[in-house]
């Protein structure tokens, strides 16, 4: 699958683009055709002017405009493909795991993200000469999500918490203490107040208590994916390295991974030992 964008790009003192926002996507551009079947295929001006006279987006500036093409089964091949494509994953127009995230960290670079922009690494000098009430934020690959997109009927308590590429559905909460990180899907009506790490599927009406945490793709080599199925609670600072099913609770403070053996005594038995002096089971 092949996906369009128009992107409004920053460039760098070196003159390479390092950041850009999406302007318009589209999966098809349709190219304009005259008689007998033949196809005119427009270069990146030409098919900027088409898509705005179809009026596929309300408004166009353009000054550092250009037509940015991804395929969405390639692995990551520059920093701009791989913010596009977190980006797709928190709009829901791609679930996780769907799209190749392949060297995403070996392709994006580290930026510097403030409450005034986004800047490069190279022109850390140049920022402070120039902006005066200037605040870092972060110093990383990934920026948070509302740096491009605010859910909507979402409640965000910390922003700069829950990171572009994951996708937060409607009627969530996600406390100071919570975390979400990219390639992730939290469903309807839920409460994060732990962590939700890379890879991990969460379905509706789920709680999420204080420090809980769930241990992500990365942490199993990019191959087990955990889900949590629906109203499931994980009690604080509790966590869990499989996955889990619908109605499910995991005790306070218990942490459980696929290592472990677990015991489900199904009757109970009590035979009382007088010269033991205390009760035990058979």
């Amino acid at each position: 699958m092949i996906h369009f964008s128009i992107i409004n790009y920053k460039v760098n003192s070196k003159n390479k683009i390092f950041f850009c926002t999406f302007i318009a996507i589209k999966k098809k551009i349709l190219f304009l055709k005259i008689k007998k079947k033949v196809k005119i295929f427009l270069n990146i001006k030409q098919t900027i002017y088409l898509m705005f006279l179809i009026n596929c987006w309300k408004k166009i500036f353009f000054k550092n405009n250009v037509l940015l093409i991804t395929i969405i089964n390639n692995e990551v091949s520059s920093n701009i493909d791989g913010l596009f494509k977190l980006y797709l994953i928190s709009k829901g127009l791609y679930k996780i795991h769907c799209i190749n995230l392949n060297k995403i960290f070996l392709r994006l670079e580290t930026l510097i993200w403030s409450n005034v922009g986004v800047y490069s690494l190279n022109d850390i000098e140049k920022i402070f000469k120039n902006k005066n009430n200037i605040l870092i934020e972060s110093i990383d690959k990934i920026p948070f999500l509302t740096k491009f997109i605010i859910p909507k009927k979402v409640r965000i308590s910390n922003t700069n918490r829950v990171r572009l590429g994951s996708f937060i559905s409607e009627g969530t909460t996600i406390m100071s203490e919570g975390y979400v990180n990219f390639n992730t899907f939290i469903g309807k009506n839920c409460m994060i107040e732990g962590r939700v790490s890379s890879g991990v599927y969460i379905s509706k009406n789920t709680d999420l208590g204080g420090s809980s945490s769930i241990m992500g793709t990365l942490s199993g080599g990019g191959k087990i994916i955990i889900s949590v199925g629906s109203n499931c609670l994980l009690g604080a600072n509790s966590g869990i390295g499989f996955s889990l099913g619908n109605n499910c609770i995991i005790e306070a403070g218990l942490y459980i991974t696929s290592g472990m053996k677990i015991f489900l005594i199904i009757k109970k038995k009590y035979h009382y030992s007088k010269s033991e002096g205390f009760i035990i089971y058979k």
